[in-house]
């Protein structure tokens, strides 16, 4: 007799937002599986409990469109079944990719505030089918929103799941809080294990009594039931509801088989299995995600998605403070973030991207899908260039600006270069609108050209200066350069001129040789990664035989043993030394494989350590597999790594679930690798995929090597799934990295040097500037604390502050609204929701808030301000 007595079926769509259909397609089908969920629901009402049809909305989202357009009736029918257990919503609120940054995983989950408050239930669990992780601080704000269970239901094709599966566990959230999680097998294992065709119980016979005599081996499995998810065949995804299988399973139930099968809706799932979760083991660490390489196959799209949300965190930033109550503008807003999410969702266009490149389907699809983050940049430049103007006070027609203002929206104290265009200053007449035709997170820093020297911008600050006290700046006398090398105050480099290959970077601060000068690659070198033909056949199966038999037994299949070919550069055109007043440039352009118009700028700087990295190229149509990397050979010995995820900052290996992505990791911002008395920092603004100690594609590890000299990769381009994403991106690309040193590794510092990175000082001219003005938002004073989200608050009561603690202990954090005083400050949960008022002996004096924040906490705070 088997242990197992029943088997629980969770019933659901898959939602995948494009793949089968085109995306306006599948959101409109979306609403109406809803539709039909309602109507077998209530066919079934009167059913035996165990035999009532149950459906899953496993994505908040797509309830939220449903709710624009259902009538009264259809609304009172969700709200019964709602609340009878045949009808669920997940806190979820779509599949998403580690694309997402802290405060956007916290804006995809204020619905279920909404939706709580709607239809009085409780929405206690997530769920993430299809895709292979979650960025770990994703824990901390599930458990902030109040949901106690997550559900995962991995496809391991091209990717993988951690520890074994199935299996229920408590991930141990950064800051030590425990989230419930169910490792779940893949979605929509149930049809495809019991031939549901046939509409037939004989085929389910078999198929469980497979299934289940594999769990009755497994030694540790503490059920007496198994769980898995069902869609409706043939679709896998964005399927109907099954109208057929509510009959079969009481057809089935009738039979007095060993074991009874009855829909499960998450919540019932989560009661289960809390009977038993004092036997269930503790796992802390990423869930590192293996899918999300193939967002190198959209590059430039992608690089302008983390733009647009530098872009929006400015929004965000000035919103708190000069709060907008237009009707138009807020639903723009509401727009943009749509888009945003959408575009960061794990679903890249058609399943025959690949297959069929060429094909119309694919062809809407990926139109579609690139629209998202064009029109989210577009409208998130209205948003921007709104709030700046209405901040500078600029009247919508003037004469000449008199000024320039600077806005550091970022958290990081910053080192600005002046610089700006003729247009500020020429003509007579200026509009607002036309200002607002330069999107103001899009412009890119010219280094060449007049300079009028640095100012210092501290956090969360603003300055105003007249172009009457702006001189331009001399050239500096600390820059020296020669024929084949560079050196400022912080550098020396040295560089071949006729290969244009660097021969060394020495770190004068801390008298080190940064390279590894026996690698046989360079300081930011260009490498071309393709299968070598005399090994294989030049195909995506190389990496990953698909074997969908062993993938429904969790079997992996990829290739460990693949070998590639790597090219650079083939010829230097040209190899010269640019000046600038404060800083200088190494140019290369040369001919190398799979681009052309190939060009490198390595800039240094007197006034800062920074090393910013550029390149520029043009994209070659290519289909078969391939990736573009830039490589840092490093002179490190027994080193280590820490990455950011979402926010917080996690140790390579050590802080990864076992079995998860550890081949290629998606940074946040930055990724540093140090020894014990050296490192680097390369912070990733445009791309962020990168391979830490070598190539590692395909290799599935289950730990990095610490090899000496380990070769850190930049990979921002690559074609290597097959499906879904593209095949080629052919066309014009460019990619800015920033490399910096430091002597003792700092969370905090790593951090700065991320932020500063990818949120860089926004400009704007001022029209009246008579003298010059500085000013700042919020001061945050702390050695591990830091804001990553200040937003006015959704009910527009107050500005909602949200900090995350980057240290592995407790630590003192100092807030302040300079030339405001807080009037109360009360701790929320993530859904702004109020949770503890701050005692007013924390509000000093001095018109500081002072706090103190747990290991790794995320604290959310809704402060009110007078006068505001």
């Amino acid at each position: 007799m088997s242990k197992i007595k029943e088997v629980l079926i969770l019933h659901h769509s898959h939602l995948d937002v494009g793949y089968t259909h085109a995306q306006p397609i599948i959101l409109e089908l979306h609403k109406d599986y809803i539709d039909q969920a309602l109507a077998l629901c209530e066919q079934t009402e009167a059913w035996p409990e165990h035999c009532k049809f149950r459906w899953t909305c496993e994505s908040s989202s797509v309830v939220l469109r449903w709710l624009e357009t259902a009538d009264h009736i259809q609304k009172e029918k969700l709200h019964r079944y709602l609340n009878n257990g045949q009808m669920s919503i997940s806190a979820s609120f779509m599949h998403t990719t580690p694309l997402c940054n802290a405060e956007q995983l916290a804006h995809m989950l204020l619905p279920i505030k909404q939706l709580r408050n709607q239809f009085g239930i409780e929405i206690k669990t997530a769920i993430h089918h299809d895709i292979n992780g979650q960025p770990w601080p994703y824990s901390q704000l599930l458990l902030d929103a109040g949901v106690e269970f997550l559900i995962m239901g991995i496809n391991i094709h091209f990717g993988g799941f951690p520890l074994t599966r199935p299996m229920a566990f408590h991930w141990q959230a950064p800051d030590r809080r425990k989230l419930l999680a169910f490792n779940g097998e893949q979605y929509s294992l149930f049809p495809q294990l019991c031939n549901l065709y046939d509409k037939d119980t004989s085929g389910i016979k078999d198929g469980l009594a497979k299934y289940i005599a594999k769990i009755d081996a497994l030694p540790d499995y503490p059920f007496d039931f198994v769980y898995m998810t069902s869609t409706n065949l043939p679709l896998y995804d964005n399927n109907p509801p099954d109208a057929e299988l509510a009959s079969l399973f009481r057809k089935w139930n009738g039979e007095g088989h060993e074991y009874m099968i009855s829909f499960v809706t998450p919540e019932q799932l989560l009661a289960r299995i809390k009977k038993q979760e004092h036997q269930l083991s503790v796992y802390a660490g990423d869930w590192t995600d293996y899918w999300n390489c193939g967002s190198g196959s959209s590059a430039k799209e992608v690089r302008l998605n983390r733009k647009t949300k530098q872009g929006m965190k400015a929004v965000e930033l000035l919103g708190a403070f000069q709060p907008e109550h237009d009707a138009a503008y807020v639903s723009v807003k509401k727009q943009a973030w749509e888009q945003i999410n959408l575009f960061d969702e794990h679903t890249w266009g058609a399943f025959n991207s690949v297959t069929d490149p060429d094909k119309l389907d694919v062809s809407i699809q990926w139109m579609h899908k690139a629209h998202y983050a064009y029109q989210a940049n577009s409208l998130t430049g209205y948003l921007l260039g709104t709030k700046m103007e209405k901040f500078a006070r600029n009247p919508h027609q003037s004469g000449t600006p008199e000024g320039l203002m600077l806005i550091n929206p970022s958290a990081a104290p910053q080192i600005h270069e002046i610089r700006f265009t003729a247009a500020y200053q020429e003509g007579e007449k200026h509009l607002a609108a036309n200002r607002m035709r330069f999107v103001p997170m899009n412009r890119e820093q010219v280094r060449s050209g007049a300079a009028y020297g640095t100012v210092h911008m501290e956090p969360f600050s603003w300055r105003m200066i007249p172009f009457d006290s702006i001189k331009k700046a001399e050239v500096a006398e600390d820059i020296s350069f020669g024929e084949d090398w560079i050196e400022t105050p912080f550098h020396r480099c040295t560089f071949d001129p006729l290969t244009g290959r660097i021969q060394e970077l020495f770190d004068k601060k801390l008298n080190w040789n940064v390279l590894d000068s026996s690698s046989p690659y360079t300081f930011f070198q260009y490498v071309q990664e393709t299968i070598d033909p005399a090994f294989h056949h030049e195909h995506r199966s190389t990496f990953f035989p698909t074997d969908i038999p062993k993938a429904l037994e969790s079997i992996s299949v990829w290739n460990h043993d693949w070998k590639a070919k790597r090219s650079t550069m083939s010829k230097l055109n040209q190899c010269l030394v640019e000046r600038g007043v404060n800083s200088i440039t190494l140019i290369i352009r040369a001919e190398a494989p799979g681009v052309t118009d190939f060009e490198q700028r390595i800039t240094f700087f007197n006034y800062k350590s920074d090393i910013e990295l550029k390149a520029s190229f043009h994209k070659q149509d290519i289909t078969t597999p391939e990736g573009t990397y830039f490589a840092f050979p490093l002179n490190l010995d027994q080193w280590q790594c820490h990455y950011d995820t979402a926010g917080q900052v996690v140790e390579l290996d050590k802080e990864q679930l076992p079995g998860v992505c550890r081949d290629y990791i998606t940074v946040d911002k930055h990724v540093s690798l140090y020894d014990g008395n050296k490192g680097i920092t390369l912070a990733c603004p445009d791309a962020p995929l990168v391979q830490i100690g070598g190539f590692h594609f395909g290799k599935e590890q289950k730990e990095v090597l610490r090899e000496s000299n380990p070769l850190l990769l930049a990979w921002p381009m690559n074609n290597y799934w097959d499906t879904n994403f593209r095949a080629h991106q052919p066309g014009p690309v460019s990619f800015t990295y920033v490399f910096s040193t430091f002597k003792n590794y700092d969370e905090m510092q790593a951090m700065m040097a991320g932020t500063r990175a990818t949120a860089p000082i926004l400009s704007a001219p001022v029209v009246h500037c008579s003298e010059e003005r500085t000013g700042q938002w919020l001061e945050c004073i702390s050695d591990g604390v830091i804001p990553f989200d200040i937003k006015h608050a959704e009910d527009g009561n107050g500005i909602i502050v949200r900090l995350v603690n980057l240290k592995h202990h407790s630590v003192e954090v100092k807030l302040r609204v300079p030339n405001q005083s807080i009037t109360a400050a009360i701790i929320t949960n993530v859904l702004e929701e109020g949770q503890e008022e701050i005692n007013r002996s924390q509000l000093h004096s001095d018109g500081g808030l002072h706090l103190t924040l747990g290991s790794k906490q995320m604290l959310h705070l809704r402060l009110q301000l007078l006068g505001l």
